[in-house]
């Protein structure tokens, strides 16, 4: 096996983001160009903070997610060309901090270099990284909030807390995570300052969208309300299912390997234990989706660091299995 060095791995790995990443830039497609529904508002909101007259409406379900747009308003380029460079960021990001999360656990070198390309060629990275809208900003903000909480650094948590607020309010899954951990350690306080922290999360993201820009005649509130009409209109629409079976992709295929054929779930680590209470998480989110509002496979983007970080304590799958016989012998 020929060993490469990590600059030249890096170089590799920013070069096929790009690559991934190109054919859907702004929405277009080798095909046909196509700008996602939802992007003309999140440049509209662009537009507001450069001071110009949004040529769509901001909307209340934009208007609270407004940290991306807001830094691509500084960017000398179209609103939707700043967003997308951005999200194009983000996504490095996410990537480089779920390499370093692992590498926390204690990963070997062929083990991390694994995530990065699972991250890198997965449908979400390529299907919605750069089409204007804002969840690379929160799955960086998981990401980051991560790798902070297993460093132990309180204050560096809470701040991706706060700009995943910020960003998109997915990014409470951060608290589902620190919640399973802290559960798991069994320190009361720690669990009282989690819970703590979703009430304020929650008042903020009220405070929010209470006081954010909104077009005139938009109204304020529109909360998201159950519908069986929602779960029928996913039900039947393809790319609903499709999207959700694609997002899970490779991690989810060896995700589901693993719980089949885990022998040790009743020895659970804290770090396990978060993760597994942040993918719940986001599976609860899709559920709430589904029955909300039109679903796709985005949210499941969200949940790629926890199953990364549940894969990571599963040594005897086959994407490892040769690393794992060469420990062994040595």
């Amino acid at each position: 096996m020929i060993k490469h060095s990590k600059p030249f791995l890096f170089a590799i790995a920013c070069l096929l983001l790009i690559v991934v990443c190109l054919p859907r830039f702004n929405g277009n497609t080798l095909l046909i160009k196509q700008v996602p529904y939802d992007a003309k508002y999140f440049g509209a909101y662009v537009e507001y903070f450069r001071g110009e007259m949004p040529q769509e409406p901001i909307r209340p379900m934009t208007n609270s997610r407004f940290l991306l747009p807001l830094l691509a308003s500084f960017l000398p380029f179209s609103a939707l060309t700043s967003l997308n460079l951005l999200n194009l960021l983000c996504v490095a990001l996410s990537i480089y901090f779920s390499f370093k999360i692992v590498e926390k656990l204690g990963s070997n070198q062929s083990q991390k270099w694994s995530i990065v390309w699972m991250s890198i060629l997965s449908f979400p990275c390529f299907y919605y990284s750069c089409i204007g809208y804002v969840d690379p900003s929160a799955i960086a903000c998981i990401g980051a909030g991560v790798w902070a909480w297993l460093n132990r650094n309180y204050w560096m948590f809470a701040l991706c807390v706060l700009l995943g607020l910020m960003s998109k309010e997915t990014s409470i899954l951060l608290l589902f995570f620190a919640l399973g951990n802290t559960l798991q350690t069994r320190k009361l306080k720690a669990v009282l300052g989690v819970i703590i922290g979703f009430g304020i999360f929650l008042f903020l993201h009220f405070a929010i969208r209470k006081f954010a820009p909104l077009t005139e005649g938009e109204l304020r509130f529109k909360p998201l309300q159950f519908s069986w009409a929602a779960a029928q209109n996913n039900l039947y629409r393809v790319n609903s299912i499709l999207s959700l079976l694609l997002s899970f992709g490779i991690p989810g295929m060896y995700l589901i390997i693993h719980t089949v054929k885990s022998k040790n779930s009743l020895a659970i680590s804290p770090q396990k234990a978060g993760a597994i209470v942040g993918l719940l998480g986001v599976l609860a989110l899709y559920l709430f989706s589904f029955f909300t509002t039109i679903a796709d496979g985005r949210i499941i983007w969200h949940g790629y660091v926890f199953m990364f970080m549940i894969l990571f304590e599963n040594r005897k799958l086959a994407l490892f299995a040769d690393d794992e016989k060469r420990i062994e012998r040595n």
